[in-house]
Formats: C-alpha cells, sequence, structure tokens
C-alpha cells in the first residue's frame, strides 16, 4: 500500500512542471495625446537576431489594443539562454515616425518574472522617445 501511495506522491510531481518566463506577454493601448483617441496600425517589431522576433510583426487593432507573446520555458538552462538573447525594448512606427518602448521602464519590476501578461495600460504615442530609422538594430 506505501507503494502505491508513494507512486501517486511522484506522478503528481511530475505533473505539476515549473515554467520560467523569460519574457512576459505584454498587452496595451496606444493613444494619440493630441485627440487622446486609439491609433490603428501601428506597428512593433524588435531586432531581428533577438529571440522574440516574430515572422509577423504586431499591430495595433481598430482600438490601439495591442498583445506580444511572451517566451515561456520549462528549464532552467533555457531560461538562462534565452534572457540574453531577448530583447525587451520595441520598435514603433507609424506613417514612417519611428518610437521606442523600454518595456522593462513601464510596468512594476516585482511583477516582471512573476506574471505570465504585463498590462502597460494606454501609452501615448507621442510620449514615446523617437528614434531614427537607421539606428534601429537590424
Amino acid at each position: 500500500m506505501k507503494i502505491y501511495i508513494y507512486l501517486i506522491i511522484l506522478m503528481l510531481s511530475n505533473c505539476t512542471q515549473k515554467k520560467y518566463i523569460v519574457m512576459p506577454n505584454v498587452k496595451g493601448e496606444i493613444y494619440s495625446k493630441v485627440d487622446n483617441k486609439p491609433i490603428t496600425k501601428v506597428k512593433f517589431f524588435v531586432s531581428k537576431y533577438a529571440v522574440n522576433a516574430l515572422a509577423d510583426t504586431v499591430k495595433t487593432d481598430n482600438n490601439g489594443y495591442f498583445f506580444y507573446n511572451g517566451i515561456f520555458v520549462d528549464n532552467y538552462s533555457d531560461l538562462r539562454f534565452y534572457s540574453t538573447t531577448t530583447q525587451h525594448i520595441f520598435f514603433l512606427e507609424k506613417n514612417r515616425v519611428y518610437k521606442y518602448l523600454d518595456v522593462k521602464k513601464k510596468y512594476n519590476k516585482d511583477d516582471y518574472n512573476k506574471k505570465e501578461t504585463i498590462d502597460l495600460g494606454i501609452i501615448y504615442f507621442e510620449d514615446l522617445k523617437s528614434i531614427k530609422r537607421d539606428s534601429i538594430p537590424k
């Protein structure tokens, strides 16, 4: 009987595998400070050499909403590897105006590796720092 209880405990402990957050999901809304309305089709991207570079660029929807998928791994060695090659700075583009958003400066730092999704809330496009297209790492 003891062996059955031990096996059940062993199986249950293996089922709850720890998930490590390299970069959480990031969501928010992009608004214009001029008219306080959402901005549609703002493109989000990172350097193409970053692990979190997506095949398709993320764009804001008709409500200015965006959702950027995070990176989650199952073991610590992957966490260490991906942490050094993941970019936390998003480049934004709308009508050939380029801005950048440092995700780590827009949220509660205690939440970053603990929450699966970070909500940045409303971000005003005009408040973001401008950047020249040529200075974006390719």
